[in-house]
């Protein structure tokens, strides 16, 4: 009897112990940076069924009519791919010139959220685009609802990009308009690498005015490899954007520093990034400072993680080789 109810308490100790690493499993899954969380579509024509990396999954019966944009890169992807009848909300960001591409793309009527969940609920959407950055409580509640949901994860590169672009496609039935998008971008990316294949490599320091950087396997990385450039910080730092000490980046002895410039604000008299930085006294023996090589583009170029961060390469691209000819010349260089 004693050996039965020591063989009944391992199991319910063994279950015990499961459960809790199950739920310490979930609950991973919805903090940012953990990997690959990408929905998964396994059908190219409807119905579709939309398998989350939780493991829950919806049935699209067909191309969904009430679509709910919360991230502000899903609200550039569909200004590209869809009828904005179809959208019954985007993030109040898109109207923020200093973080918006897309500013007055969308008419007011359409509502403007800031991840709400009553809200969310209240408009009844069919369906509901998150990302791996999406506020962990929104996103659970939103798969408690029983709401088909897309969720994307990866924004290194622009191959990630034109992933992204496609999944939003696929559920949303314009396949055809999403690979005009991004063979676009494909032209524009090869005409910058074909004007730019002979020229010398400038070293290029992608600085931010709080102290971070970027290493290697980002969207900044590839933008300035793109570009003709070398990050000095790649093999520096660690993957992904990274906190730099000053004196890091000024030992690094970058040829050319690229800066966010968030909002065109000069007609104020502000001045820009690249004015403040190229006036603080320890960065004077940066080639960088010397040879006036430092330049802010805006934020909105630079960190975008949708089509439009091709601007952002056509940009660098111009600023370390002048000479060159752009398939579309950017404004708001400094």
């Amino acid at each position: 009897m004693n050996n039965l109810k020591l063989v009944f308490f391992a199991l319910l100790l063994l279950i015990f112990i499961g459960l809790i690493q199950f739920k310490k499993e979930l609950f991973v899954l919805f903090e940012e940076g953990q990997g690959n969380f990408t929905t998964q579509i396994n059908s190219d024509t409807f119905p579709k069924k939309l398998t989350d990396v939780t493991g829950i999954s919806y049935q699209l019966q067909k191309p969904p009519q009430r679509i709910l944009s919360s991230t502000l890169a899903t609200d550039h992807i569909l200004a590209e791919l869809i009828d904005p009848q179809r959208l019954v909300a985007v993030t109040s960001y898109v109207d923020y010139p200093s973080l918006s591409n897309i500013v007055g793309v969308y008419d007011k009527r359409i509502p403007r959220l800031q991840g709400e969940i009553e809200s969310m609920l209240a408009l009844q959407p069919d369906l509901v685009f998150v990302a791996s950055y999406s506020t962990p409580e929104t996103v659970r509640y939103l798969l408690r609802s029983g709401i088909a949901i897309v969720r994307l994860s990866e924004f290194k590169s622009f191959n990630d990009i034109f992933n992204n672009i496609r999944v939003v496609a696929s559920v949303t039935d314009t396949q055809q308009r999403a690979e005009q998008v991004i063979k676009a971008v494909k032209q524009r990316i090869s005409h910058i690498q074909e004007q730019v294949k002979d020229k010398p490599k400038a070293r290029v320091l992608y600085y931010d005015m709080n102290g971070y950087s970027v290493g290697g396997n980002s969207l900044m990385d590839e933008a300035i490899m793109l570009s003709g450039g070398i990050n000095v910080a790649q093999g520096v730092l660690a993957d992904g954007e990274q906190k730099i000490s000053e004196e890091l980046a000024i030992s690094l002895q970058p040829d050319v520093i690229v800066m966010n410039q968030w909002v065109f604000n000069e007609a104020q008299g502000e001045n820009s990034p690249a004015q403040l930085l190229s006036a603080k006294k320890a960065w004077q023996n940066v080639p960088a400072i010397k040879n006036g090589r430092v330049y802010a583009v805006p934020g909105t170029w630079l960190r975008s993680v949708s089509q439009h961060r091709i601007k952002g390469v056509e940009a660098i691209a111009k600023l370390l080789h002048p000479q060159i000819n752009l398939s579309q010349e950017n404004k708001h260089v400094q």
